[in-house]
């Protein structure tokens, strides 16, 4: 897990600079709460050689403890079962998530946090918070 907090240009250019290793995995998480507005997006691919995949959105006005809860149900698989479906499980189950349709799969950070950080660019402070998952 990566969290960055700051100025939207900070932090996007913190995330830019994940490892490229994250957006290689299957599935993996960016939540960001700006302002007044909060965002989570769970990028997922089927299969790691996949080169399309899918990206699950949720937006509100804030976060609350989105990012804890997720933690909990990490910690509280242990390693068991395949930490993105647990996670998945357990958003489908409390938020309304909207899945977009197929689409190629970032090949960078950038690539995959940059559009997010863009809408958030007005803000004065964000945090965002990338969780690597499967």
């Amino acid at each position: 897990m990566h969290t960055y907090m700051g100025s939207p240009a900070n932090v996007a250019t913190n995330l830019a600079a994940v490892p490229s290793s994250l957006v290689e995995r299957r599935v993996y998480m960016l939540m960001v709460q700006g302002d007044d507005r909060a965002e989570a997006h769970l990028f997922e691919r089927f299969a790691f050689d996949d080169e399309e995949g899918t990206i699950a959105t949720w937006s509100d006005h804030k976060l609350g403890d989105m990012v804890m809860r997720m933690t909990d149900v990490l910690i509280a698989n242990g390693g068991a079962h395949c930490p993105g479906e647990q996670v998945k499980a357990h958003l489908d189950a409390e938020h309304d998530f909207s899945v977009g349709a197929p689409a190629p799969a970032p090949k960078t950070a950038a690539e995959a946090f940059g559009p997010v950080m863009e809408g958030f660019s007005g803000d004065k402070f964000v945090q965002a918070t990338v969780m690597a998952l499967c």
